[in-house]
């Protein structure tokens, strides 16, 4: 990719996900956040300045394998098994139970 073609790529990108990110950062304002890791993005290094802004992998990875955890075992929730409940109320009931279990403890 020549340099031209990479500057339009990420000028690109960047004006489409714009919005997704400032929709993003105003959900997340409620929580206080302290610390952002994140990887060197220029759009997050650019929207972030002023904060306590951490740019590693090492972090980032961990964040994500946690994150991957969690989707894996809530979508064997969908699986129509043996387990498998059509009860919407049990469901929220199973799910709220195994948050509690495994990702705030």
């Amino acid at each position: 990719m020549t340099g031209c073609a990479g500057r339009w790529w990420h000028t690109s990108l960047v004006s489409v996900l714009w919005p997704h990110w400032e929709r993003l950062l105003e959900l997340l304002s409620v929580f206080d956040v302290v610390v952002w890791m994140t990887d060197g993005w220029p759009l997050y290094e650019s929207r972030l300045k002023g904060k306590l802004h951490v740019i590693s992998k090492r972090y980032t990875q961990r964040i994500e394998r946690h994150n991957l955890n969690l989707r894996q075992h809530l979508a064997r929730l969908g699986r129509k098994s043996l387990s498998f409940s059509k009860s919407v109320e049990l469901h929220d009931k199973v799910i709220g139970h195994y948050l509690n279990i495994k990702h705030y403890q």
